[in-house]
């Protein structure tokens, strides 16, 4: 045997029995890839190997097919530079690098002012000029009634005056005799007392409630009377002037009371 057929006979059985002894995975992968290889035909689009193939021509195809095959190898199995398998890792130089933003420090604002208080309201009795002048009050008693050993004076109050004037919605109530001597005393009011404005002619009203008299016959006529903040006295002028009633007794052992609502248009 010449050397030629020699090296023809080893590489036609290499061709015919290398594909069945190599390895599944390599033999997956070389046919998986052969199909994507593109192939020159001929200008007159003949089949491939319409010519029969022998001797040397034979040996150089398997040769040629053999480094096809060893090429296509190489770069389906070669290591990506990631790892194996793995995905090519971006290169440093690729990678954008998003310049740093500035962080902003908080513009110091001035707090805002909180509105200012805003006074009340001033009341008719606050926007008055001065206190009820005591030559311009004039009080009276309407009628009596009586309720439980109680007797109950209607008392009315007009500002005679020709300015408006303010006054304590309750005042100390006093029960008196013709002589002016009081016969029961009253409490300071107690707070809240807040003023009431009187207008010129303008009239208030009242109800005084008193009991349990238990002292001497009293001198005509009773009436009521009131202290003002000041400490002068306006006296309700009575019902008659030979009014001379009081209250029952109902045990010296009791307290004598008198007491006021407060004064109301």
């Amino acid at each position: 045997m010449t050397p030629g057929s020699s090296f023809d006979d080893r590489l036609q059985d290499w061709l015919e029995d290398g594909p069945t002894d190599a390895p599944h995975e390599v033999l997956d992968t070389v046919l998986a890839a052969v199909p994507s290889i593109p192939q020159r035909r001929g200008a007159w689009r003949t089949p491939w190997r319409v010519l029969p193939m022998f001797g040397f021509a034979r040996a150089l195809a398997g040769v040629a097919i053999a480094v096809g095959l060893g090429t296509a190898l190489f770069f389906v199995l070669r290591p990506t530079p990631g790892g194996v398998g793995g995905e090519a890792s971006p290169s440093p130089s690729a990678a954008i690098v998003a310049p740093p933003t500035a962080i902003e420090s908080p513009v110091a604002t001035a707090p805002t002012p909180s509105p200012a208080a805003t006074a009340p309201t001033p009341s008719p009795a606050a926007t008055a000029a001065a206190p009820c002048d005591l030559a311009n009050l004039e009080a009276r008693i309407t009628m009596w009634e009586g309720a439980a050993g109680h007797r109950i004076a209607h008392v009315e109050l007009t500002n005679a005056g020709f300015e408006a004037c303010v006054i304590q919605a309750k005042l100390r109530p006093q029960l008196v005799d013709g002589n002016r001597s009081i016969l029961i005393d009253g409490a300071a009011p107690a707070a809240p007392n807040p003023l009431l404005a009187v207008a010129p002619g303008g009239v208030l009203k009242t109800l005084v409630q008193d009991g349990n008299y238990c002292g001497p016959a009293p001198v005509a006529p009773v009436s009521v009377a009131f202290v003002l903040a000041d400490g002068s006295h306006v006296r309700a002028a009575p019902v008659s002037p030979t009014d001379a009633t009081v209250p029952p007794c109902l045990g010296s052992g009791f307290k004598a009371d008198i007491e006021m609502q407060p004064w109301a248009p």
